[in-house]
């Protein structure tokens, strides 16, 4: 057995022991190498039905075939696998009946009922004027509260460029910026949850304004019609939404009028869960308004989600 035999023996033994002892990083390095963030379409995401409301008059059966069918809007045009079903799907996708889906049903109902409707116009009407009043305030207090935050933030940050430029800083100088800074890291959280609610009730308003202006072209009324307001807040589908907290993330429905318009608000939420933001295309299913009647993908949703997928 000559030398060169044994050294490469040797050398085969000495990288056998290293991958015995790193197996466990070479493992998680071969794992992040197939995580969503280098191939994000490989692997399909697992959803499963969470809260489910019987007010809609849907059976769960047919509930799970929509968004089946809401799936099949994505896949279908690329031919990739990006949803699946799991009773412990990670994915939750909630049906929750509000006011939302009441009022939509509570016009259905008044169909061929004239004098309801005219009532039912009333109560809306007013309903919608008192929320747009007290929406109008609050926007305007916390539009004040954003400036008033902004100058504060400008003159810390300022602050905190000189006193990194100091070689020693004073112990009253060190608290005042603890502080300020501090005050201004609870007001950013104390923002973000009065946008949220702003935004919240943007989708309520507009929902108002939509069977109002359903409502006028039924009763022929002489009157303006009611727009949609909050666009500067990012006004978009009011019927369902998309959230992800880290590892948590669900879909919500909560609107619908048609069988067809809720497999097209379960294929919106879908994209967003696929990570795919809204585009400008107004007949896109990923357009921030549900006012489309197509079931299928524009070439605006395939580019995004052939961008996202890294398909060519």
């Amino acid at each position: 057995m000559d030398k060169r035999f044994l050294k490469n023996i040797a050398i085969a033994v000495f990288f056998l022991v290293l991958i015995f002892i790193f197996r466990r990083s070479l493992e998680e390095g071969l794992v992040g190498l197939s995580s969503p963030f280098f191939y994000p379409c490989a692997n399909p995401i697992i959803y499963s039905i969470g809260e489910f409301d019987e007010e809609f008059g849907i059976s769960r059966e047919n509930f799970l075939k929509a968004v089946k069918e809401a799936e099949a809007v994505w896949e279908e045009p690329i031919g990739r696998n990006l949803f699946s079903y799991s009773p412990d799907g990670n994915l939750l996708i909630n049906l929750v009946y509000d006011y939302r889906q009441d009022t939509t049903q509570t016009l259905q109902e008044l169909g061929i009922k004239l004098d309801q409707r005219r009532a039912y116009y009333e109560e809306i009407k007013y309903k919608y004027e008192s929320m747009l009043y007290r929406f109008e305030l609050d926007k305007s207090s916390f539009e004040a509260r954003v400036a008033d935050f902004e100058a504060r933030k400008k003159i810390y940050e300022d602050d905190a460029r000189r006193a990194n430029r100091q070689r020693h800083l004073s112990d009253e100088t060190y608290d005042k910026l603890n502080t300020e800074g501090e005050y201004l890291e609870r007001e950013a959280g104390i923002l973000n949850e009065m946008q949220a609610d702003l935004m919240k009730r943007v989708g309520e308003i507009n929902t108002l304004a939509g069977v109002l202006n359903d409502l006028v072209e039924m009763l022929n009324l002489n009157v303006d019609r009611y727009n949609n307001i909050g666009e500067s807040l990012g006004g978009e589908f009011t019927q369902g939404l998309y959230e992800s907290h880290g590892a948590d993330e669900g879909i919500t429905i909560f609107q619908y009028g048609s069988y067809e318009k809720l497999v097209r608000v379960l294929a919106h939420e879908l994209g967003h869960a696929l990570s795919l933001d809204h585009v400008d295309d107004p007949d896109a299913i990923m357009y921030r308004l549900n006012q489309g009647d197509n079931d299928l993908i524009t070439p605006s949703d395939i580019n995004a989600l052939k961008s996202y997928c890294k398909i060519k």
